[in-house]
């Protein structure tokens, strides 16, 4: 089993959301060959709305960077995971910008309506709903449900469905860069890590049980504030190790 892993945090190996990514994947069985493409280490340029790979045969962009090395990647993985922070209820936007020029992948749009739940965009090759898709996102709020509906909307349209995908989603983000609440990040991941286990084990699949489980606050909400201030007092921001969004 080949899993891609695109890691879309500006803060690279630093990532927050990348502990509970790697976590995740450590419960995949043993043999499985995973690879991680830093997006913010790649020349990403954004989509020109030209066209132009609408006109190719094979879907040929017209902008030359490192997009087709990860086109490549995704074309190769059996399961693909987007690793990223929430920045204003949404990606970022270099991860945004690899989203758009995947429109490679798809056949032109003529007018056509959608009645298979699929995207309204065909895809050139539809190997590519064979792919197990996983969204992995943190975020620096106390509480999922508020901020992230409109990411959710966005990728129910992409995948042409909500049970197309899995999405795990982690509040509280900053706490694993604080360096504290070390025996509460230890149960999360392990559940995370389980989880991983899982979704290999029962076809890839997590059940609402396990995503409710890991959709817990790790914290309460006193708590994270009180260790957020603490670490702000201590310099954390000034330091360039904490954002407010978290990451």
């Amino acid at each position: 089993m080949k899993v891609l892993i695109l890691n879309g945090s500006p803060k690279l190996e630093k990532s927050n959301t990348l502990n509970v990514t790697n976590a995740f994947v450590s419960g995949f069985p043993e043999g499985t060959e995973v690879k991680k493409i830093d997006i913010y280490s790649k020349d990403i340029k954004p989509c020109r709305g030209c066209f132009a790979c609408w006109a190719s045969k094979d879907g040929t962009c017209a902008i030359k960077d490192d997009m087709p090395e990860i086109i490549a990647a995704i074309k190769e993985a059996d399961v693909i995971i987007e690793s990223f922070p929430l920045y204003f209820y949404g990606m970022p936007s270099q991860l945004k910008a690899v989203t758009d020029r995947c429109l490679s992948l798809a056949e032109p749009y003529m007018g056509g309506r959608s009645d298979d739940g699929q995207t309204f965009n065909k895809m050139r090759d539809d190997s590519i709903f064979e792919k197990k898709f996983v969204i992995i996102s943190s975020c620096g709020y106390v509480e999922l449900e508020p901020v992230y509906p409109a990411l959710l909307a966005q990728y129910d349209l992409i995948c042409g469905g909500r049970d197309r995908y899995t999405a795990i989603l982690c509040a509280m983000g900053e706490i694993f860069m604080t360096g504290r609440a070390k025996r509460q990040i230890r149960v999360y991941l392990d559940d995370v890590r389980k989880a991983g286990a899982e979704y290999c084990a029962n076809g890839f699949k997590i059940s609402a049980e396990t995503i409710r489980k890991l959709q817990i606050p790790i914290l309460s909400p006193e708590g994270f504030e009180n260790l957020t201030s603490s670490h702000m007092n201590e310099g954390g921001w000034a330091a360039g190790r904490f954002e407010k969004q978290g990451e």
